[in-house]
């Protein structure tokens, strides 16, 4: 298992507005963006992006399973769709960090509503831009062999693979290195966090779905792509 935990994330200087304008319906007023303003900075200076990963080779899928060499099995419809063809799979649990938790929870305790929703829209743009990272970096190490290509991730509490899965990739990767652990009810902590799996194979035989959203339902998502 690799661990990355000196990572540099890019930034950009509107972080928050476009998911906050989703979050209102598409239009948000000088207050919300003040806030906005006033949050960012001190959003940005709590964060500790941390990524944990390996590589597993796939033995087979069959139905919907899909068997790794080292004995462990993920179930679901779509799981093994977005998996088949595959040779390899890489397996990844990213986190913003325990002190990032501490931050956003001091801050919804003043119970500001308002400041809630700013707070949810700058997170949620931080966890975009560290699976970014992480997709950038796993694709190109992922990608080994001449001809090879990549299927998009997919994460279990998406459409079709139960978030009981969850620890399954709990079982592969040893996500306490990170201080990441997981719930009984599957949830992980901190709570801005991500997990998921990319896989790797021959250009003309894995799947070509080219994000998660084109095989959800959900058209209102906030995170849809």
């Amino acid at each position: 298992m690799k661990i990355l935990d000196d990572i540099s994330l890019d930034i950009p200087e509107d972080l928050g507005e476009e998911f906050l304008k989703k979050l209102m319906g598409g239009n948000i007023n000088d207050t919300l963006l003040k806030m906005l303003d006033d949050l960012r900075g001190a959003c940005i200076s709590n964060i500790k992006p941390v990524i944990c990963y390996d590589i597993f080779e796939i033995t087979k899928i069959k139905d919907i399973k899909v068997y790794f060499s080292s004995g462990d099995i993920f179930e679901g419809p779509n799981i093994s769709k977005i998996l088949e063809g595959s040779k390899k799979a890489a397996i990844f649990i990213l986190t913003l960090g325990g002190k990032y938790e501490d931050f956003i929870n001091s801050k919804k305790d003043d119970g500001d509503y308002l400041s809630t929703i700013v707070l949810d829209a700058i997170s949620t743009n931080l966890l975009t831009i560290l699976g970014k990272y992480t997709n950038d970096l796993l694709r190109k190490i992922g990608i080994s062999q001449k001809g090879w290509g990549s299927t998009c991730s997919y994460s279990p509490g998406q459409y079709k693979w139960t978030i009981e899965e969850q620890s399954k990739i709990f079982s592969m990767i040893d996500a306490q290195k990170i201080g990441v652990s997981l719930t009984d009810s599957s949830l992980m902590v901190p709570f801005f966090s991500a997990s998921g799996v990319y896989g790797f194979g021959p250009k003309d035989e894995i799947d070509k779905t080219r994000v998660a959203c084109d095989l959800c339902p959900r058209e209102d998502c906030i995170g849809r792509r």
